[in-house]
């Protein structure tokens, strides 16, 4: 087995029916972020997966960025 391991970070989920689950994801599937303003005026990060999926989280771009660096 080789040396490369999956890395994860936990994040709040901020979609509509979904806010406040716990979100787990891959940080090697994510190829970008962005801010998203929702229909409410609430301000999301959306996590742009390489797989075509998005994931609409609470944490900020700082949060995100430091919990990517621990796991590299």
């Amino acid at each position: 087995m080789g040396g490369d391991s999956v890395k994860l970070i936990k994040l709040t989920n901020a979609a509509k029916g979904r806010i406040g689950e716990g979100l787990i994801i891959n940080t090697d599937l994510i190829a970008s972020i962005f801010q998203h303003t929702q229909e409410d005026g609430t301000e999301v990060r959306v996590c742009y997966g390489m797989n075509g999926n998005s994931w609409e989280v609470a944490e900020s771009f700082d949060e995100i960025m430091d919990m990517v660096k621990a796991e590299c």
